[in-house]
């Protein structure tokens, strides 16, 4: 099975401290090791986790590049921003009301139609009419 992942998904991976559903995000993890599942992610996925880690005081400038490392190393797979995908995104963010950093994740699940987890509040509402998994219900 694929699934798309949110961001904020991938940095329970790496940041316990006041994180819900971490063990729901481990099992994600668990299970593309063990090539049970595929993820997806876009390449901006890769900046919002660094962007996170170095502006969450528990990890130190070498921890967050030790993490970047370990994440690049997972080889993820990592879709590239086209022109298709970006205007896609656009037009959600439009439609629904959010970011267009937040209506890339939707835009993927939706032009490949697989799911989207996420533990983004933003997308939880929108739920019902997208194909989005609350981590939790994971």
């Amino acid at each position: 099975m694929n699934f798309v992942l949110d961001s904020s998904v991938i940095i329970k991976w790496f940041s316990f401290i006041k994180e819900d559903f971490v063990e729901e995000a481990l099992k994600i993890l668990k299970l593309y090791k063990n090539n049970e599942i595929k993820i997806l992610i876009p390449d901006l996925s890769i900046y919002e986790v660094s962007n996170a880690l170095r502006y969450n005081s528990n990890f130190s400038r070498a921890e967050v590049k030790e993490i970047l490392k370990k994440l690049i190393d997972l080889d993820l797979n990592i879709i590239h921003v086209d022109d298709k995908l970006i205007e896609s995104a656009i037009e959600l963010s439009y439609s629904d009301e959010i970011t267009v950093y937040d209506a890339v994740f939707i835009a993927i699940s939706r032009e490949r139609k697989i799911p989207l987890i996420s533990s983004n509040p933003k997308h939880h509402r929108l739920s019902i009419n997208r194909n989005i998994i609350p981590l939790e219900d994971f």
